[in-house]
């Protein structure tokens, strides 16, 4: 052969060639797939209130129903729509896998995941302690139905892993891609935030501490560029607000454990929002958000994670 003849890619590097996607700006494959994924919710409000006709429940029972075998179903009919999305974003936009977006599970992961529960655990239950010992909240009974918990948490479970999948899954992922790392997590968790205008109840306050809830389930991402975390926190949370400690659930009422009455100030209760509408959740979020970035930031001596 002669030596100037040149040698064709495939022979002279047998590494793999990352496919380029089909549109190269990760801030804008994001924002494109924000639509999609808001149709997808409407298509799935469209077969919930078709399952509550063929259920003989009317639409004001749509709360109530969140407790119910029904409430798994609805939640799985959202879950399969968002999957639907990134599926079809990752494959034919992204052109990279679904795993990759952040899934792949190994021990450390698994002990990531047990943290996240134990910091949802934590932070809601210092939210409901400081609001309890300011007079906010009075419990006046203890009365849940066991029989229910299980569906409470395969609901909360499923909740847990629709939002991460998408918000910090798909698009923190994204906006990482192309944008400072920060300013991609400040841009999703202000579209976390937006997402829940839609609630029943919603105050300036509580859409400020979603945002800051973005923040605190997307830091651990930025650094660690995995969703068992988020999503083990986002359910914990979520489960004790609500079942657990009687508070509405970003607006929404579900069966609880603990029977509560709130008083005084909605700074400190949150109102028909719930906890997460106050001002004590304001501090504990924040604090949180700094606590996680410290824990988790990569150290000079530690290993590179791949995006």
């Amino acid at each position: 052969m002669n030596e100037n003849q040149s040698i064709p890619p495939t022979q002279a590097d047998s590494s793999p060639i990352e496919p380029v996607p089909a549109i190269r700006r990760g801030w804008l494959r994001g924002l494109l797939s924000y639509p999609a994924w808001m149709l997808m919710l409407v298509v799935s409000a469209i077969i919930t209130h078709s399952l509550f006709l063929l259920s003989n429940r009317p639409d004001s029972d749509l709360e109530s129903a969140t407790s119910t075998p029904l409430g798994i179903v609805v939640m799985l009919v959202q879950l399969a729509g968002t999957v639907l999305v990134v599926a079809v974003f990752r494959r034919f936009i992204d052109r990279k896998s679904f795993v990759s977006l952040g899934l792949t599970f190994n021990v450390r992961f698994a002990k990531d995941m047990l943290a996240g529960v134990l910091w949802g655990i934590g932070l809601i239950s210092t939210v409901f302690l400081i609001i309890f010992a300011g007079d906010g909240v009075t419990v006046t009974g203890v009365d849940f139905p066991w029989g229910l918990l299980g569906t409470m948490i395969v609901v909360m479970v499923l909740v847990g892993i629709n939002e991460e999948l998408y918000v910090r899954g798909y698009l923190l992922t994204n906006f990482m891609a192309s944008t400072n790392k920060y300013v991609g997590l400040l841009i999703t968790s202000l579209i976390f935030s937006a997402s829940h205008l839609f609630n029943p109840n919603w105050s300036v306050i509580g859409l400020i501490n979603i945002i800051l809830a973005g923040l605190l389930l997307g830091i651990y991402f930025v650094h660690r560029r995995n969703l068992w975390f988020p999503i083990g926190l986002h359910f914990s949370w979520n489960l004790l607000q609500g079942t657990i400690y009687g508070s509405e659930v970003s607006g929404v009422n579900t069966p609880s454990f603990l029977q509560t009455e709130v008083s005084g100030s909605e700074l400190l209760t949150g109102g028909a929002f719930g906890y997460e509408a106050s001002l004590v959740t304001t501090f504990v979020l924040a604090s949180a958000v700094l606590a996680l970035h410290l824990i988790y930031r990569p150290r000079p001596d530690s290993p590179a994670v791949n995006s």
